[in-house]
């Protein structure tokens, strides 16, 4: 594959980090959920928060970079309904990547608990509201669903085309090797 298709190593580096801190937010999600009222319930659920916030204000960074920066076409020995089909998934991990934090933020808003950004307090957009609240907790909830069940079809779509060989696209998001631009 010649080096023009490959992202740049930013956006490269952008990536892996956010696959990174998104993974770790969905397990500490489920992991925390059930836990009983706590000390151990509040670390997980203030590190969920901040990790939360720290996707966001990467995710603007990489939205900056993405509109700069564009990103290399698509192999054309894709068919159009696949270079469609990768494209729009693509974008509705963005839009979904910025609605998750911001349903987070507002769930606790109107939760009654402060959010706190790695220890420092943020200022709340709302006020203690059990409806609102319950409300972006559901919309969090539903909206972490369609995320995981997106990014399940797009690696298996970039595992899909290592495996039947036709076109392997999974290069163009792996880091270079020594040598290897």
């Amino acid at each position: 594959m010649e080096d023009t298709q490959r992202y740049n190593n930013v956006s490269i580096a952008l990536h892996w980090i956010i696959v990174v801190l998104v993974f770790t937010n969905f397990a500490m999600g489920w992991y925390m959920s059930p836990l009983p009222e706590g000390h151990l319930k509040h670390f997980f659920f203030s590190t969920h928060k901040s990790i939360g916030i720290t996707v966001f204000l990467i995710l603007l960074f990489r939205i900056y970079w993405r509109l700069t920066h564009p990103k290399p076409p698509l192999p054309a020995a894709m068919p159009a309904w696949q270079r469609h089909l990768a494209n729009s998934v693509q974008f509705m991990l963005y839009v979904l990547l910025v609605l998750q934090p911001l349903t987070g933020y507002l769930s606790s808003s109107f939760s009654g608990y402060s959010t706190n950004f790695w220890g420092m307090p943020l200022p709340a957009w709302g006020w203690k509201a059990p409806a609102l609240n319950q409300l972006f907790t559901d919309l969090h909830s539903i909206n972490a669903a369609v995320l995981f069940t997106l990014i399940l079809l797009h690696i298996s779509g970039a595992l899909a085309y290592l495996v039947t060989g036709h076109v392997n696209v999974l290069p163009r998001m792996l880091p270079a090797r020594r040598g290897q631009g």
